[in-house]
């Protein structure tokens, strides 16, 4: 198979002169065989089949490093959007379908806008029962979709109810005390054996291929320092597989840190020797200047949500000041797009808008280029999601997930200027229904914006009517429990807040 483009982004590191025209890729066996200008390769493999009809951007798959594979996303299920303390109330109870289908609705949704890989964090109570056959199911779906998959196993051994939940729950009054106790009382050693068992199978399973098995457990703060330990102690084991986390994604948790451990939560895991080159953490708002400097020092990545963090309220990432200082700074969506729709590209165009404030002198402080945008939506979220370097560039040998965009929406419409940046064109005007063909692992998942491996009108059918059941009577009895919980639950976060010191990376305004 021959994949032909009119222009070429094979290493988005090389920035706008890395473009190149009239290009072509051969592909076998799932990698890049050769690549170069699309005469030779007619030329020397004249009886492959040519993907692409020359007017495209040929580009590598954009990679969504850090999902929870909702599918249908919250606002489909009616739910609003708040601070992320007073959100989980709501996700945690909010309406659901069945694994397969929201795996494959997160697949579908993602692989219409150009990703070729997604990170799936996967989120379980403490010693669930049906944890592995869940996962088992999500996994299996996924990969009949076709997309590239790495898949995280993430639960919480402690701070179920609220963080310090042990001195939380004295606070509430004694029938809500008895009620909410089983949340609390955990066997957190129990949790701790069920999660590897969980995972000795899923990794025997279906690591390999196109699927990557590893470690997500869900917060720094919902995790006992033995747990970590063990995890990063396994994780060296099989040659240093990922250890995804949550960390210092609101004010709540960076005062949890300061009050519990008389530090940042970045400086509590580099106690537990976790800091290093396989650790990721999602979000990272509230990282501190020793916090960058050390991740970057030990070449750790952050997996970056810039939607997800306006939307939950959270404030906005120090991105600009984590790539100076090399951090791995790779893209998430984490279901909350800015259109609600997993557009990629839409998301490179947020990371683009939200860190240009660098400085505000008008030289020395460049703002990123939109191909360190791409770089983040491709090349970057290679480690992160368990595939080392084999994805997110277009070289010989190299995983073939590529991408076909059409230009016409983008070049032609009406018009743009012959000698004007292409990657200023680019992330200002693309959008992710732009994508045309979506190649995966050298296999055609999408051509013509049809998707190939699956039938997406049964799919949302089966979706809508699974949704149309409506929440369980068990959800609706937890919500109960959490809603008479939450006002004590505000009360209690807010009294962290009071003397939490601020100060902010980015300079976007002032009250004097």
């Amino acid at each position: 198979m021959i994949v032909r483009g009119k222009y070429a982004i094979l290493d988005p590191s090389s920035g706008e002169a890395g473009l190149t025209n009239d290009f072509a890729i051969c592909v076998k066996g799932g990698l890049i065989a050769d690549l170069g200008p699309y005469s030779e390769m007619t030329a020397k493999y004249p009886l492959e089949q040519v993907i692409g009809d020359g007017t495209q951007l040929m580009m590598p798959g954009l990679v969504d490093a850090h999902t929870h594979g909702a599918g249908l996303s919250f606002i489909q299920r009616g739910e609003s959007f708040d601070f992320l303390e007073n959100s989980l109330l709501d996700f945690e109870t909010s309406l659901d379908v069945e694994p397969e289908i929201n795996s494959m609705l997160n697949a579908v949704r993602h692989i219409q806008n150009g990703c070729t890989t997604i990170h799936h964090n996967n989120w379980s109570m403490p010693s669930d029962p049906n944890e592995t056959d869940n996962c088992a199911r999500k996994i299996e779906a996924y990969q009949k979709t076709g997309i590239r998959l790495g898949f995280s196993l993430g639960i919480r051994n402690k701070n179920i109810l609220a963080y310090d939940d042990k001195n939380f729950l004295k606070t509430l009054p004694a029938d809500l005390q008895k009620e909410a106790s089983y949340l609390v009382e955990i066997d957190q050693e129990a949790a701790v054996r069920d999660y590897f068992d969980a995972f000795s199978y899923l990794y025997k399973r279906y690591n390999g291929g196109a699927t990557r098995i590893f470690f997500g457990p869900s917060w720094v703060q919902g995790s006992t320092d033995d747990f970590l330990q063990k995890i990063k102690l396994r994780s060296t084991e099989l040659g240093d597989i990922p250890i995804h986390l949550h960390c210092l994604q609101t004010p709540v948790q960076k005062a949890f840190g300061l009050r519990t451990y008389g530090k940042s939560l970045v400086g509590h895991l580099d106690d537990l020797g976790l800091v290093d080159r396989n650790l990721v953490l999602g979000h990272a708002v509230y990282l501190n200047q020793d916090d960058i400097e050390l991740l970057g020092q030990k070449n750790a990545s952050v997996t970056h949500h810039p939607s997800c963090n306006l939307i939950m309220r959270n404030g906005i990432a120090p991105v600009y000041e984590m790539v100076r200082s090399g951090i791995n700074v790779a893209l998430g969506i984490d279901e909350k797009c800015i259109n609600d729709d997993e557009d990629a590209i839409m998301e490179m165009k947020m990371i683009y808008y939200l860190h240009r404030q660098s400085g505000i002198l008008l030289t020395g402080v460049p703002a990123f280029t939109p191909f360190d945008v791409m770089k983040i939506a491709t090349k970057n979220g290679a480690v992160p999601s368990g595939f080392h370097d084999s994805i997110g560039v277009l070289e010989k040998g190299k995983c073939a997930d590529i991408i076909l965009i059409d230009l016409h929406d983008i070049l032609e419409n009406p018009w743009s200027a012959p000698n004007g940046s292409f990657g200023n064109i680019f992330i200002h005007r693309a959008l992710g229904r732009c994508v045309n063909t979506v190649i995966i692992d050298g296999k055609p998942v999408m051509r013509d914006r049809k998707l190939l491996t699956i039938d997406k009108d049964a799919l949302f059918a089966e979706a809508a009517k699974q949704a149309s059941r409506g929440k369980t009577p068990e959800q609706l009895k937890y919500r109960d429990l959490l809603y008479r919980i939450k006002p004590y639950y505000q009360k209690w976060y807010n009294s962290w807040l009071e003397d939490l010191e601020l100060s902010p990376f980015y300079k976007m305004n002032s009250r004097i």
